[in-house]
C-alpha cells in the first residue's frame, strides 16, 4: 500500500515539476533546447509547423513522470541491499524509456507526421 502511495505522490510532484520547466521554456521559446523534443522531432521526423509543442511536452512531462515514480515504487517495494536497487532501477528505466518514448513517437507521427512526398 505505501508503494502505491509512493508512486502517487513522486508522480504528482515530478509531472508538476516538468510541467513548469517545459512551460517556462516555452513561454521564453527555448523549446528548441529540450532534449526530449529534439530527439522525438529528429527520430520521428514531426513536422514542427504542425506542431502543438505544448501538448507534445505535456506528454513528455507525464512519461517522464512515469518512469520516474514507477522505478522508486518497485524499488522501494524490493527489500534487498542498495547496490542491487539501483541495478534493478537501471534495468527498469532503460527499457521503459526506450518502450514509452518509441509509443509516444509513433503516435506524434500519426499526428504530426513528414509524410513524403507532401
Amino acid at each position: 500500500m505505501f508503494s502505491l502511495l509512493l508512486f502517487v505522490l513522486v508522480f504528482i510532484v515530478v509531472y508538476f515539476v516538468y510541467y513548469f520547466i517545459f512551460d517556462d521554456k516555452i513561454k521564453k521559446e527555448k523549446y528548441t533546447k529540450i532534449t526530449e523534443l529534439v530527439l522525438l522531432t529528429n527520430r520521428f521526423r514531426l513536422d514542427k509547423k504542425k506542431m502543438d509543442y505544448r501538448s507534445c511536452l505535456n506528454g513528455v512531462a507525464i512519461i517522464n513522470a512515469f518512469i520516474i515514480s514507477f522505478t522508486i515504487a518497485v524499488v522501494d517495494f524490493i527489500k534487498v541491499r542498495m547496490e542491487f536497487k539501483l541495478l534493478i532501477a537501471f534495468f527498469i528505466i532503460v527499457p521503459l524509456l526506450i518502450i514509452l518514448y518509441f509509443a509516444y513517437g509513433s503516435h506524434l507521427y500519426k499526428k504530426w507526421g513528414k509524410k513524403d512526398g507532401v
